[in-house]
């Protein structure tokens, strides 16, 4: 009888011991599941914090694209600025005779902006005007300013004629530098910069 007793004891403590190693080895293959699983989701994380950042570094570039990718237009094929500033249409005289150049409408520096490019026979820009106001609005000293000092910037010269303002409303100032000029037409209205090699011209 006791001997029954004693094999009934060393069977249940037998199964309790298999039970407690299922039960542990369930927790650990749970823990490892949980463990590779915050392992996955922290890497997505960080591919996901990555690919972020460097749509927002290439938004932010494309909004401070500036003067200086114009000027680098500037003898550049056609063909090949198509693509440039979000994309450019073609722009024809009305007959369709004569080809003209492309125009833009993008962002410089965070601002809409309307560019358009002139054309050689060859096809290649010759030059390109930014339409920062087109008579929408007034233009105020501060923006004409804060243009007159990035174009100073771009072409490490102070402008060599500071204009006054004429009688009809308009004020000049003009770069030369590199074998470009630059210029600023502002009216009270009116805004633009312009830029073209400088053929012909003594620095």
């Amino acid at each position: 009888m006791k001997k029954n007793v004693w094999k009934k004891f060393m069977l249940v403590a037998g199964l309790s011991g298999l039970l407690m190693g299922c039960e542990t080895g369930s927790q650990i293959k749970e823990e490892e599941t949980i463990a590779i699983t915050g392992d996955v989701s922290g890497e997505k994380e960080t591919a996901v914090k990555e690919e972020t950042q460097e749509q927002e570094m290439s938004e932010e570039k494309d909004e401070n694209a500036g003067l200086a990718e114009l000027k680098d237009m500037l003898g550049m094929k056609d063909a090949d600025t198509a693509d440039l500033l979000g994309g450019g249409e073609e722009n024809w005289t009305e007959d369709q005779s004569f080809y003209i150049g492309r125009n833009y409408q993008t962002e410089l520096y965070g601002i809409p902006c309307k560019v358009f490019t002139t054309c050689g026979e060859d096809r290649t820009v010759e030059s390109v005007s930014v339409w920062i106001v087109s008579g929408e609005r007034e233009v105020t000293e501060q923006e004409a300013e804060e243009w007159a000092d990035r174009i100073t910037e771009m072409m490490g010269v102070q402008p060599s004629e500071e204009g006054e303002v004429s009688e009809g409303g308009s004020k000049n100032r003009r770069w030369l530098a590199d074998g470009v000029i630059a210029s600023m037409n502002q009216m009270p209205d009116i805004l633009t910069v312009s830029l073209q090699p400088a053929v012909g011209e003594l620095e």
